[in-house]
């Protein structure tokens, strides 16, 4: 299994509306030639003096061969990637923040999921 994407950004089941920094989860999205994974972070202290720590848990996996079609819409100033499985589910991915809509990154991972759904 090859890593083909690795970036933090925004996700969620279902669409995304216009405060989707409140609807969304932050976390990692990694996409192999396999599947597409969506990673939650959340930051935990072991103690209070200790440094906070970023842990990551299970979010979602979502196998390349259940993706019908990825692609990217404008939800007011930021970039979507909406994803359609097979089996009717909705995912919502943005890589946007508070310096840049997402579009870039966002146009990347589509068209890397679109390049290997194909196959």
């Amino acid at each position: 299994m090859s890593l083909l994407f690795n970036l933090e950004g925004y996700f969620c089941e279902g669409e995304v509306e216009r405060d989707w920094q409140f609807k969304m989860q932050f976390g990692k999205i990694l996409l192999t030639n396999q599947e597409l994974t969506l990673l939650k972070k959340s930051n935990i202290s072991l103690t209070e003096i200790d440094p906070i720590i970023d842990k990551f848990t299970d979010g979602f996996k979502i196998p390349l061969l259940k993706i019908n079609k990825a692609f990217n819409i404008k939800i007011g100033k930021i970039y979507v990637l909406r994803i359609e499985t097979t089996d009717g589910f909705i995912f919502s991915i943005t890589m946007a923040d508070n310096k840049s809509s997402g579009k870039k990154r966002n146009m990347e991972l589509s068209e890397l999921i679109n390049r290997n759904i194909l196959y």
